[in-house]
C-alpha cells in the first residue's frame, strides 16, 4: 500500500538556523497521527511542510508515491485540508468563508450554497451562515475553518490543535467528525494536541517532537 507521505532527510530552516529536521518519516494512508511535543519543538512546522505551503531547504517528500515537485505544489496543496489553530477567515459572513474554496475551484450556485450548509451544520453551526465572521469566538472560528475544509473533500486533514478555544461539545462533535472522515471515508488525518483524551480516544499511532527532531 503506497504511504500518503514519505519524508526523507528533509531540513527546513529559518535564516541559518535549522528548525526541522527529519531523516526518515512514513505515513501510511488512512490513519489517524498525532503530533506531540512541547511548544516550538516543530510541530507546526512540520504541518506546514506536509501541507505544502513550506519548501524543505533540503530532502524530499512523497505524496501518496509522488515526489513533490514545482510543478505539482499547487495539485498537491488542493488534495491536502490544513487547520491552524488560529484560522484566517474573511471579514465577511460565515457562509462566504466556507464558500470560499469552493469558488476558487469553480463552483459555485445552489449547488455549492447546499454544500457550504451542510458542512456548517455538520460542525454544530446551523443558523450561523449569515453571522460576521469577524463576531465569532476563538472555538467558533475554528469550526467554520473545519466546515471551509470539508466542502473540499481532501486527501489528507491537518489539524494543528483542533480542541484549543473549543468547549466539551465542540471537541466530542469535532472528534466524531475526524473518526467519521477517517472510518467511512478513509482520510489520512494528522494531528497536533496537547489533549491527551482525544489521543487515547481518536488516534492510531503517535509521534514525538523535540527541538526539531523526531524521538524515536
Amino acid at each position: 500500500m503506497t504511504a500518503a507521505y514519505v519524508v526523507e532527510d528533509l531540513v527546513f530552516s529559518y535564516g541559518k538556523h535549522p528548525v526541522l529536521t527529519v531523516e526518515k518519516l512514513e505515513i501510511p494512508p488512512g490513519k489517524i497521527i498525532a503530533l506531540v511535543g512541547p511548544n516550538g519543538s516543530g510541530k507546526t512546522t512540520l504541518l506546514h511542510v506536509l501541507a505544502f505551503l513550506l519548501i524543505p531547504h533540503q530532502g524530499r517528500v512523497f505524496f501518496f508515491g509522488d515526489g513533490s515537485t514545482k510543478k505539482n505544489l499547487l495539485p498537491f496543496r488542493r488534495r491536502v485540508g490544513l487547520l491552524l489553530q488560529n484560522p484566517y477567515l474573511f471579514r465577511t459572513s460565515v457562509l462566504v468563508n466556507v464558500l470560499s474554496g469552493l469558488k476558487i475551484r469553480g463552483m459555485r450556485g445552489d449547488g455549492a450554497r447546499r454544500l457550504a450548509l451542510a458542512a456548517l451544520d455538520r460542525v454544530g453551526l446551523s443558523g450561523f451562515e449569515h453571522r460576521s465572521a469577524g463576531s465569532l469566538s476563538g472555538g467558533e472560528s475554528q469550526r467554520v475553518a473545519l466546515a471551509r475544509a470539508l466542502v473540499l473533500e481532501p486527501d489528507v486533514f491537518l489539524l494543528d490543535e483542533p480542541s484549543n478555544h473549543m468547549d466539551r461539545e465542540s471537541i466530542l462533535r469535532t472528534e466524531e467528525i475526524v473518526r467519521e472522515l477517517n472510518s467511512e471515508q478513509g482520510k489520512t488525518i494528522i494531528l497536533t494536541t496537547h489533549n491527551l483524551a482525544m489521543i487515547e480516544k481518536i488516534v492510531d499511532r503517535v509521534l514525538h517532537l523535540s527541538e526539531g527532531k523526531l524521538c524515536t
